[in-house]
């Protein structure tokens, strides 16, 4: 993508870009066992009904379909990427990385000015002024950083509920262990393209809870006239 930048075809980048870029890099490393939007092991099977069933964007399987690496991608500036879906994606790594003792990557790229917008958001980094407020994500060094799902900040219900409302059945850690690695370019003007990823690993004496069995995600029965 840094080569795209410098022919003047910045312009053309979003999700769909940033998503060859990572495949072309995971193919070169593993060849043809990278596999693109696979079923989410955990997740697809136990989905009910018709649609879609949820996927990772890219996956390294050795044996197929034994999961070593997964890699979940984000364009800052999308409507798509929003604080409940890096919350989402954050969670069904984690659930790759506990269940199948794989590597779980989870990047971020855009242009500097969109990229610190959504760190500086509220979704993101909590309320202005709140005592004791955390980002989803350790935007600033590289050191680890722990999110929990739990309604434990009084602040980040409402987004959890967002995140939960259609998943009351899906099993939940109790938290999603993050770890940043040093961003690509390390100092970009605002103007410019950078990339962040972050490890995605499970905690020690990992706890789980379905939505539905807690208060304040719980999604409450329709009242009849």
């Amino acid at each position: 993508m840094h080569f795209e930048f410098a022919c003047n075809r910045s312009g053309l980048f979003n999700e769909h870009y940033l998503s060859l870029a990572v495949g072309q890099i995971l193919s070169a490393t593993f060849g043809d066992r990278v596999h693109c939007e696979f079923d989410h092991p955990i997740l697809a099977p136990i989905m009910a009904g018709r649609g879609r069933r949820p996927a990772l964007d890219f996956v390294y399987c050795d044996p197929y379909p034994t999961i070593k690496v997964a890699v979940e991608t984000k364009w800052a500036g999308s409507s798509h990427t929003t604080a409940a879906s890096i919350i989402w994606d954050l969670i069904r790594l984690e659930l790759v990385a506990h269940h199948h003792g794989a590597e779980c990557i989870f990047l971020l790229a855009g242009q500097r000015s969109d990229l610190a917008r959504l760190f500086r958001s509220k979704e993101f980094f909590g309320p202005a002024h709140t005592p004791g407020r955390r980002s989803l994500l350790n935007t600033n060094s590289n050191g680890q950083s722990r999110l929990s799902p739990l309604p434990d900040k009084h602040y980040r219900i409402p987004l959890l509920r967002t995140v939960f409302e259609a998943r009351q059945d899906v099993p939940i850690p109790h938290a999603v262990d993050t770890r940043r690695v040093q961003p690509f370019p390390a100092d970009c003007p605002n103007n410019y393209f950078q990339v962040f990823a972050w490890h995605v690993t499970s905690t020690p004496h990992r706890q789980e809870f379905t939505p539905a069995d807690i208060k304040h995600f719980r999604k409450l029965a329709p009242i009849n006239p």
